[in-house]
């Protein structure tokens, strides 16, 4: 199923859901607005929601996170486009579902969202470096692509063609043909585009209904404008593209100041030039193959990269570490995936970044799905880990178990969390006897296995 048209019926089915039954359920978690308050660990949301549990109302399962980034439609608004101004791209203003500038009802959902989790910060993706491209303008207006088509914010190579930006190999062939392309890359190096992505982040804060904002691709060693069909070569070298990302985020900050948050998407990369000016990191973790986990070498770099961030980045920060999980059947049916998240292979690798996050940083975490799948992109599974209330951190971060090589520990108010990659299975022991999250154990000595972690509570 084209992933469009996927969230656009996963959006419809979330709203009637809320009409036709979510109500009661909103209401009795409402009169005890602190049922999903908690403190670490803390998980967010990339985009896509939680899948497994289809009985709670949708508000609440986005509160069920303590940061979650999406699109407008999150607050049920949009860019507002006109016959006269066909284009949301252009667009700097926001307006509700009827087109409407009253965002009575947006400010109602984060209101309600706050009341069930008063922690959560809400932040909107900002697109910079592709979007949707439509030749047609005689389409109706909410099927228009972002820019006119003949527009100079798109980039054309060298021949005056555009250029591909952003495919998903949806067929699993192991290519991505030009029927699975989705959006057009910008020429990002654009000062007008600065400028129009400036102002975007100015409404949004304005509108005080997000916290923040997101952009994608966010990359100062290697550049991200592969030549396609084989994405060999790139269209702007990375002197161009560090330049325009750096002059992007200097427009923000100049219009929207400080207190506004910015996360970037550098997978497990650092972002040297850019940290002054950035919150956080989404560190979305790739892996080259969907039905294997990680290697040694991915999991020390996810480590190092987070602990940078957590020293140089811009404060408050808000750095994200998600990984994907190990994918066997490929059909993308709903129930498949959420069978397939709680394999016992799954909860090993959803126990250990879970651990590798709490023992690394003060930051977020979350265990979803890989960009391979036909489905939409980071849809995940709620875990009974994640309901652990360990209080605030009081250890320090990547602070090893006497002296063994890849062996973590970190202390909270309420408890331990063990991290463990040492190769082997590792034996932990307490004062006193504690009780494993995981396994409900309640001794002093635990065991870890290798790639695996647990919370063990006062």
């Amino acid at each position: 199923m084209d992933k469009i048209l996927f969230n656009l019926i996963f959006i419809v089915s979330l709203f009637t859901s809320v009409l036709c039954c979510g109500e009661s359920n909103l209401k009795s978690i409402e009169s005890n607005p602190t049922s999903l308050t908690k403190s670490y660990p803390l998980i967010f949301q990339a985009w896509s929601p939680i899948e497994n549990k289809p009985d709670e109302d949708e508000l609440v399962l986005l509160a069920r996170h303590d940061l979650v980034f999406t699109g407008l439609w999150s607050m049920r608004i949009n860019w507002k486009i006109t016959s006269d101004q066909m284009y949301k791209g252009l667009s700097t203003v926001l307006v509700n579902q009827q087109g409407e500038e009253s965002l009575e009802e947006a400010n109602q959902r984060r209101e309600k969202l706050k009341k069930l989790n008063p922690n959560l910060k809400l932040l909107c993706e900002i697109r910079y470096r592709e979007d949707r491209y439509v030749k047609d303008k005689t389409v109706e207006l909410s099927k228009q692509g972002a820019y006119p088509p003949d527009s100079e914010f798109w980039l054309r190579d060298e021949n005056g063609t555009l250029c591909p930006g952003w495919g998903e190999d949806a067929d699993g062939d192991g290519e991505v043909e030009l029927d699975e392309i989705q959006f057009m890359l910008l020429d990002f190096r654009n000062p007008a585009l600065h400028e129009l992505i400036a102002e975007k982040a100015l409404a949004l804060k304005e509108s005080g209904l997000f916290d923040g904002i997101m952009l994608d691709w966010w990359n100062e060693y290697s550049p991200t404008t592969g030549k396609w069909p084989d994405w060999k070569g790139t269209h702007l070298n990375l002197n161009e593209e560090k330049a325009a990302r750096i002059a992007i985020l200097q427009k923000i900050s100049e219009k929207v100041g400080d207190d506004f948050l910015i996360l970037v998407n550098s997978n497990s990369n650092t972002v040297p030039l850019s940290a002054p000016l950035v919150n956080g990191l989404f560190m979305e973790c790739s892996k080259p193959r969907y039905d294997k986990g990680y290697t040694i070498e991915q999991i020390k770099m996810m480590e190092t990269t987070l602990l940078w961030a957590e020293e140089n980045l811009r404060q408050p920060r808000i750095n994200c570490l998600e990984a994907w999980r190990i994918v066997t059947d490929y059909t993308g049916e709903r129930e498949v995936r959420v069978a397939e998240r709680n394999s016992e292979e799954n909860l090993k690798w959803m126990r250990m970044i879970t651990t590798l996050s709490l023992t690394h940083s003060d930051g977020y975490v979350l265990f979803a799905d890989d960009n391979a799948q036909p489905s939409s992109d980071h849809l995940h599974n709620w875990y009974d880990l994640w309901d652990a209330d360990l209080g605030s951190p009081v250890g320090k971060k990547g602070a090893i178990y006497i002296n063994i090589e890849g062996l973590f520990i970190r202390e909270f108010e309420n408890g331990w969390v063990v991290y463990n990659r040492s190769g082997v299975t590792q034996s932990v022991s307490f004062e006193k006897n504690v009780k494993s999250f995981s396994k409900k154990e309640i001794v002093k000595t635990h065991k870890i296995p290798n790639f695996d972690g647990d919370i063990f509570l006062k």
